[in-house]
């Protein structure tokens, strides 16, 4: 307990390195969760307060709340149970609008809009979309609100999205008024200075305007060659300036339609619009990493900020046009700038984003893939960057580490699997034999063998040696993607595989052994329990237990679960954590098959989950960027002392575990073994 102490205290600096870093870390928690490492990633708009004083920012696990001049962090938003995009404040400054990305076709968890108190924080009010729309859904299987505006007297609530449809919200009341449909997708909406005019931008590089009143179309302007992704009106409403992926920015004469200016000196794709307050000055943040101002009246390049490593995605004036704003998914900063000076005043870390992730077997080194092909390794209790590892070509698919914690592997779409000294940072073997990309590799316990699967283009097994990197068994017969788990005792490999089966070879021989036919589904995960007696596994459909060595089907722990390798049993072998679809995470009790309780913090797919040392904490890391640690003290207490699972603590549960004396199971205390022990461990929640 003390080392998980010792980690919390000082986990707190982790992934922020500039001075006004806060702890930020116990902010908008989900239930069951004592503690975050990172912020999410920057997922879209930054929308200053119109006072000046707040700048609040879209995230992947919600609306981020920023002290406009020092750039510490206030408040955290939660609620959506999906990224946020889209992010407007009302011009009196007491809403905060948020909308993002649905995650699935078939998972409607979440209505798309959210109204907040700017304030507290509290949620005051859900725009849902109308029954008759609720499956209008964009090309790719997904609703994604893309943007948000306020009129100026803060009556309606524009928003954009993916379905091809604008749509005017009535504050008031939290019904839809009025529906543009465009059938395309809508990357921007923004309003005239006066209310009445309504710019919309979509990604068939037109611009329309609509009258808001009547709901009627306008205009057209077109002069853009490739979407055009932003759109900004000047305070006086004369003039409008769009962004368009054809690295250019267009000013228009709002009354007679044509260009005044178009601005050519981005090299890349123009992601962000904003004009000053008093219209003078036009800035612009684009994917060749830079900022650039301009003068509105010529259209001449004033000039150029550069500090940031990646794309600039969205940038903001300050209500007194002293400060810019500028946000980077790529290279995870928010900085900030004096309009003045043109200079950098503040940068804002801990915005980082992951793709997959791993815990060695202590627990104390997390790593993280970066960037698709670079893996950081970070030590959790002396909060500090241990290595950062490069040299795969392709994204990097999966990670683990090796029992002993000390080798490092990673499997890439390049093929190939690369071995590397976790104490160093150095790069220790390349495996090569795969005919295509690497979807997952597993360690056997005894740290002889490395096995490594192949993409669904490949569908084969390698089997390797860890320490010298000599290849050995060759395993076919899988027809679609594969993971990997080996039993303790490390002479059996299971693989399960979107084949719907689930095969056991013997490592030594390399022969098939036995072929579980499962019920049908895709196997997103297999893992054994601790003492080797019970193979789960995962799909679509939920978790299921099999005897290891009769093959039998168990029990099956029902509830939706997620396309991850993200399983893992506590060490004495009583609770199973499952990823659940949607983000979430299931806790079983493996003995008595009962589920406990769903955590459901993360926004996206988790990618890993690991009991703590403690066996108190539980630690899961998602696709929304953020590592988890959950409070299983009360989970624990439930499943190591309602033993026969009847619900309450009582005489049942002492004469079951007399029965149970000398066998490892139930081994409430972790010693080995059923004895007196386990018995006064129960004995002290008689009537719970």
């Amino acid at each position: 307990m003390r080392h998980c102490v010792l980690i919390l205290l000082l986990v707190s600096s982790l992934f922020l390195s500039n001075s006004i870093a806060q702890d930020y870390t116990q902010m908008g928690l989900p239930e069951g969760a004592k503690y975050r490492i990172g912020k999410g990633t920057i997922g879209g708009d930054i929308v200053f307060s119109p006072d000046g004083t707040r700048f609040a920012v879209g995230s992947s696990i919600g609306v981020w709340m920023y002290d406009a001049h020092t750039g510490e962090e206030l408040a955290l938003f939660t609620g959506h149970t999906e990224p946020i995009w889209a992010v407007a404040f009302s011009p009196d400054g007491k809403t905060v609008a948020s909308g993002g990305t649905r995650k699935s076709r078939w998972w409607r968890e979440d209505s798309e809009i959210f109204l907040w108190d700017a304030d507290t924080g509290e949620h005051l009010m859900t725009l849902a979309r109308p029954p008759e729309i609720a499956w209008g859904f964009g090309a790719d299987g997904q609703l994604d609100i893309t943007s948000l505006a306020f009129s100026p007297d803060g009556n309606i609530l524009a928003s954009a999205s993916t379905d091809g449809a604008v749509r005017l919200w009535d504050i008031d009341t939290g019904q839809y008024r009025t529906i543009l449909e465009e059938h395309v997708t809508i990357s921007s909406v923004v309003f005239s200075p006066e209310g009445r005019t309504l710019a919309i931008g979509d990604w068939e590089n037109n611009i329309l305007l609509w009258d808001v009143d009547t709901g009627k179309h306008l205009t057209t302007f077109k002069g853009h060659m490739d979407r055009v992704w932003d759109l900004a009106f000047s305070p006086d409403g004369k003039t409008l300036a769009s962004a368009g992926w054809d690295n250019t920015i267009l000013l228009w004469d709002v009354d007679a339609g044509f260009i005044r200016h178009a601005l050519t000196e981005h090299e890349w794709l123009v992601m962000s619009v904003a004009f000053s307050p008093d219209g003078e000055t036009l800035a612009s943040g684009s994917y060749d990493k830079t900022v650039r101002l301009w003068d509105v009246a010529t259209g001449k390049l004033h000039a150029t900020l550069l500090g940031h490593e990646d794309s600039v995605d969205t940038i903001v004036f300050s209500p007194n046009g002293k400060t810019l704003v500028s946000g980077s998914y790529e290279d995870e900063t928010i900085r900030m700038w004096d309009v003045s000076t043109e200079g950098q005043t503040t940068e804002i870390t801990g915005h980082w984003w992951l793709s997959t992730a791993a815990f060695s077997p202590d627990k104390r080194t997390i790593a993280i893939v970066r960037q698709h092909r670079t893996i950081w390794l970070w030590d959790i209790v002396d909060a500090q960057n241990l290595h950062m590892l490069t040299g795969h070509t392709r994204s990097i698919t999966t990670l683990r580490f090796s029992p002993d914690g000390k080798t490092l592997a990673s499997g890439s779409r390049d093929g190939t699997v690369r071995l590397w000294d976790v104490t160093t940072g150095e790069l220790h073997d390349i495996l090569e034999g795969h005919l295509s990309g690497v979807d997952a590799v597993a360690f056997s316990p005894d740290g002889r063998t490395l096995a490594s699967a192949g993409n669904w283009e490949d569908k084969q097994i390698q089997l390797w040696d860890a320490r010298t990197g000599e290849k050995g068994h060759t395993l076919t017969g899988h027809t679609s993607g594969i993971s990997l788990a080996f039993s303790p005792d490390s002479k059996t490999l299971a693989s399960g595989s979107g084949d719907t089966t689930i095969k056991l070879w013997d490592v030594d021989a390399g022969e098939l052994l036995a072929t579980i036919a499962g019920d049908g589904n895709s196997i997103h995960a297999v893992t054994f329990s601790p003492d080797g007696k019970t193979l789960v596994s995962t799909n679509g459909h939920g978790t299921y237990l099999w005897n290891a060595g009769s093959q039998e089907h168990r029990v099956t722990l029902w509830g939706t679960t997620a396309n991850s390798e993200a399983l893992a049993f506590s060490p004495d072998g009583a609770t199973i954590a499952a990823v659940r679809y949607g983000g979430g995470i299931y806790i079983w009790d493996a003995i008595g098959e009962q589920l406990h309780t769903v955590f459901g913090g993360h926004t996206t797919k988790v990618d890993a989950v690991a009991f703590w040392p403690d066996r108190n904490t539980l630690a899961s890391a998602g696709y929304d960027s953020t590592i988890l640690l959950w409070d299983l003290s009360s989970v624990l207490v439930q499943t190591t002392s309602d033993v026969n699972n009847d619900g309450v603590v009582n005489i049942l549960d002492l004469t079951f575990i007399i029965s149970r004396f000398g066998q490892e199971t139930p081994d409430l205390n972790g010693d080995g073994i059923v004895n007196i022990l386990d018995l006064v461990l129960v004995a002290n929640y008689i009537g719970n």
